[in-house]
């Protein structure tokens, strides 16, 4: 009798001890429900106290981080507060409306494992998102295939086209769905600054509210047109080029789950499917202006001079889009990593570092550096000592370089070496990058492993990069030498010097294929 009392009165004050404890669970996610939340005046008087990161932005890089800050993995970490993972964050999107642009709809297989790893893949899920194998090259009437080397993955791996607006509603929800995550439609307009570290935020919400958010690090991931990048580091903006984007409809590409990359003159056009039954074109036009659509020379420009380059199996869908009208353009643009390391900031994203979309790289850059923000957080229970905290997060800017400068260097020299040029060196390179990539074998799978993001070394970038110079070089000299040969060669090997070097010293030559030898590299976290 007296066992079973005791046994009772065990399993009553383990139920009492559950239902406390979900009692204060459903407490502290009621507070932080949206519906629930403080006005922006009384989180102002608060300093912010509720809240760890302030996420400026909520595109690809600032919801996917939400999320990987938001996420909780540990049972009743958001009950107990547990630092690992589960941090509070504040997300500001000056439109929370689902984006409608024209980039940004390839995700490489290198990204689709970074999201993998980010527990964020069923972002792809449910948006008719197409699976990418491979590209198909294009030139002078001739084609080659060239296939991810996926044999070593597991079989969900590959690349993804979809709709970009599509996939940031779906990561948006993924991030609003946890309940420490807020999300705020409003505009910032500064970074709040005490003696040179950044304590948050001044943004305007919806309703036009001037509103302050605190917390002790901020981190900037508000696209390619940043208005808060430039206290936060020194931007090296370059536009290259324009894309025309349109989209085909109901037509089929002459390799089905692969991009198409047309070598055309003046430069790249490209096509990839962003669902089942459209395909996005890109029309690359060099320099930072284009031919004006409202009156007409756009289309004839289309039609005249980028028509009669495009594979006969897709020129009735190009000219059907363009006589639709819906002609879209937005410029290209590049620009190093060159970062102010600051108090209570970070960036992160298109913010922070950009590349020519050729290769469709950005995406798995800025998954990627969230990876390594991750890690490098994890550690940290508490952020509020903001000094300690931006000399060890100077590590972040040497880890993430040998994927981002792989990736940014190659989308660089792609863009050169594929784009028309009256040079006769830079014609023979442009033959020789065709013919090399169409020997097939590790000709192929090696510098399409490091487009893909499969593969980021970037010795190994520098070494296919000059073995094609030197296997077009090889091709002047056969089957006989001739002075003219050997002068074109010498020219060929001197541009191709031209295209990659001064692109790597943006990156930095010892982060890049020296990271062991950069002493932030060996950081370690501030003690908690």
């Amino acid at each position: 009798m007296a066992d079973q009392y005791l046994l009772g009165t065990i399993m009553a004050s383990i139920l009492m001890f559950f239902l406390l404890v979900g009692f204060w669970g459903c407490k502290r996610k009621a507070h932080l429900a949206p519906g629930n939340r403080s006005s922006c005046a009384i989180r102002a008087e608060k300093g912010g106290s509720g809240t760890d990161v302030i996420v400026v932005g909520a595109g690809v890089a600032g919801s996917a981080l939400a999320y990987t800050l938001g996420k909780v993995r540990r049972a009743f970490a958001s009950l107990f507060d547990f630092p690992e993972d589960g941090r509070r964050v504040h997300v500001i999107e000056r439109d929370l409306s689902e984006p409608d642009r024209i980039v940004g709809e390839l995700l490489q297989p290198g990204g689709y494992l970074k999201l993998l790893e980010l527990g964020l893949e069923d972002c792809v899920g449910e948006i008719d998102a197409q699976r990418i194998v491979g590209y198909a090259l294009f030139k002078d009437g001739k084609s080659t295939r060239l296939s991810y080397p996926l044999e070593k993955q597991h079989a969900d791996v590959a690349g993804r086209s979809f709709h970009n607006g599509r996939f940031i509603q779906r990561m948006r929800e993924k991030a609003a769905s946890l309940a420490n995550v807020q999300q705020e439609q409003g505009t910032v307009t500064s970074l709040i600054e005490k003696n040179g570290t950044v304590k948050g935020v001044v943004y305007k919400t919806k309703s036009g509210e001037e509103c302050k958010a605190f917390a002790p690090l901020t981190i900037v991931c508000d696209g390619c047109f940043s208005n808060l990048r430039r206290r936060l580091c020194s931007p090296k903006v370059d536009v290259p080029s324009c894309f025309v984007g349109l989209v085909l409809e109901n037509c089929l590409l002459p390799f089905p789950n692969h991009g198409h990359v047309i070598l055309g003159d003046p430069s790249p056009i490209l096509f990839y499917p962003i669902s089942s039954t459209e395909v996005r074109c890109l029309v690359d036009i060099p320099g930072n202006k284009v031919p004006s659509v409202a009156n007409g020379e756009m289309a004839n420009y289309l039609k005249t001079v980028v028509a009669p380059q495009v594979p006969i199996e897709l020129h009735a869908a190009f000219i059907e889009a363009i006589d639709k009208g819906n002609i879209r353009s937005m410029p290209n643009r590049s620009m190093p990593a060159a970062p102010h390391p600051t108090p209570g900031a970070l960036l992160l994203g298109d913010a922070f570092n950009m590349r020519h979309p050729l290769t469709g790289g950005g995406m798995t850059v800025a998954l990627s550096d969230i990876v390594v923000l991750r890690d490098l957080l994890r550690p940290l229970h508490d952020l509020h000592d903001a000094s300690s905290l931006c000399k060890y997060l100077e590590s972040f800017y040497t880890l993430r370089k040998p994927v981002a400068s792989t990736i940014n260097t190659l989308a660089g020299a792609l863009y050169k070496v594929f784009s028309a040029s009256p040079d006769r060196a830079r014609i023979e390179m442009r033959q020789a990058c065709f013919d090399y990539l169409s020997l097939g074998g590790i000709y192929s799978s090696g510098p399409i492993a490091l487009l893909s993001g499969l593969n980021p070394r970037p010795m190994s970038l520098v070494a296919h990069f000059f073995a094609v110079a030197v296997y077009g070089v090889g091709r002047l000299l056969l089957p006989f030498p001739s002075l003219k040969g050997l002068w074109i060669g010498a020219r060929l090997i001197s541009s191709a010097s031209g295209i990659i070097f001064p692109i790597i010293k943006a990156e930095g030559v010892r982060q890049m294929f020296f990271p062991a030898t950069v002493p932030a590299y060996y950081r370690v976290p501030p003690p908690s």
